[in-house]
């Protein structure tokens, strides 16, 4: 593959609502990002036909209720396009992070890749990516704006979204 994916083209407005019902002001914006070097996958290490991708990340912003502004953000970005095996074996050699099954929700493997800012690092079929966002709103049973329920709850959603779409 010699395109990376469109990273916004992952989760879209109504599958924001299914995981925010009560979510307003709902903006993405595509963001370019350095693309891991072809060399770690191809055939022919020397090849590479570029560094960038001008849409290899997808930031969404949204209005939560109890938010006065769109405090809550949510970004998607993909680290690796190759062949499954290739993403595998570069994941088992460069991956790190704390396993925690509970995010993988049909992804093949996903880690926490920060335990403080909570992000996780999933790996599906032919793609490496990754999740992660905060918010300031309390959820239901916690006395503050809790990252680790937005990282343990809130993610594995979006991460279940996305992985639905590779194949």
């Amino acid at each position: 593959m010699n395109q990376w994916p469109d990273a916004c083209s992952f989760v879209d407005q109504g599958e924001i609502k299914a995981i925010f019902p009560g979510a307003k002001d709902i903006e993405e914006e595509s963001r370019p990002i350095n693309a891991l070097s072809i060399k770690d996958f191809a055939a022919d290490s020397s090849w590479k036909e570029s560094g960038r991708s001008e849409s290899g990340q997808c930031l969404y912003s949204m209005r939560l209720p109890g938010e006065t502004y769109a405090a809550t953000q949510f970004w998607f970005r993909i680290e690796a396009v190759a062949d499954p095996k290739l993403t595998v074996g570069y994941d088992d050699r460069v991956g790190s992070g704390t396993n925690a099954n509970q995010g993988a929700k049909g992804a093949n493997h996903c880690v926490i890749a920060g335990v403080r800012e909570g992000s996780w690092t999933c790996r599906k079929g032919p793609l490496l990516f990754a999740v992660g966002g905060q918010t300031s709103v309390t959820f239901k049973g916690a006395s503050a704006s809790a990252p680790f329920v937005w990282r343990d709850d809130v993610l594995p959603e979006f991460v279940q979204t996305i992985a639905a779409k590779i194949k």
